[in-house]
């Protein structure tokens, strides 16, 4: 049995050929998430962001590193997000950001909420939550649930002017020819028995820490057009039933993180252990 890891292998859009059509109106295509949420700080100038806790800490640096001020809430998978933020005291030059952690949650109402709220679907870009949206902004990740080497979002359910759609960057394009490459050697390494681990694993790496120092770039043309004939509908009902299959594994060691309705698209399959201990040996 061979080890998949957590980068995707090239798939062919062949497998997913149904054109899926986009709720979006209006949204702009990144090289990653981290530079949607960047772009969209510096064009909208707040003071402080609002951040859950539990989250990566790779963007936090990210986010930090455009000037604004960082605050955080007590959310994590689990939590009663809505209440949290309830007891929240904002200030006038404050943007709330909210988590769907792993695709579990559904829909979540701002309206009440007096100061602009980001979204991060990076985990279910295109489920109940995202598409009937009421955030002034959603972001995602898309290369966290697509077979793609990068891609980032943005949009705005409420219709605001977006900022200019930045161009693609000659350092990006290089990225995303190395990353392609390791998704089609880690393609014929796991089912063609061809080239061995080390080949693709330190692309994946080359090409992750270049991502992590790459300034604003919009997405390449090639993964425009991948992300245009792939079936993200398809692809979705895949992962459920998998999930379904992986959800019938009955036992006490560990218990499953389940999301909140059946209109959710899991991210993974999620479970907790007892003990840190436990979740070691596993």
């Amino acid at each position: 049995m061979q080890e998949f890891g957590s980068d995707f292998h090239y798939t062919a859009t062949t497998d997913f050929s149904r054109r899926s059509e986009n709720t979006c109106s209006e949204y702009l295509l990144y090289a990653n998430g981290r530079h949607a949420i960047q772009h969209l700080i510096a064009y909208k100038q707040w003071e402080r962001i609002w951040l859950p806790e539990y989250f990566c800490y790779e963007v936090f640096e990210a986010i930090k590193s455009t000037g604004i001020k960082l605050q955080f809430y007590p959310d994590a998978p689990g939590g009663n997000d809505s209440a949290i933020i309830e007891k929240l005291i904002f200030g006038k030059k404050d943007v709330l950001f909210r988590m769907n952690y792993f695709g579990l949650r559904t829909l979540r109402d701002n309206s009440s909420i007096i100061v602009e709220v980001i979204e991060d679907h990076s985990h279910d870009f295109s489920g109940n939550w995202a598409s009937n949206s009421n955030a002034d902004w959603c972001i995602a990740s898309l290369r966290k649930t697509l077979p793609i080497p990068e891609g980032g979002v943005l949009w705005s359910p409420k219709q605001h002017k977006i900022p200019e759609q930045p161009g693609q960057t000659a350092e990006n394009k290089q990225l995303v020819e190395k990353r392609w490459l390791a998704m089609k050697l880690k393609q014929e390494y796991l089912f063609l028995n061809s080239g061995n681990k080390n080949s693709f694993r330190e692309l994946f790496i080359e090409t992750e820490n270049g991502f992590e120092k790459l300034l604003l770039s919009g997405i390449a043309q090639d993964c425009i057009e991948y992300l245009t004939k792939f079936d993200n509908n398809h692809w979705n009902r895949q992962k459920n039933q998998n999930w379904k299959i992986l959800a019938q594994i009955k036992s006490e060691c560990f218990q499953i993180m389940l999301p909140e309705s059946n209109e959710c698209n899991v991210f993974s399959f999620v479970f907790t252990l007892k003990s840190e201990q436990e979740r070691e040996i596993v």
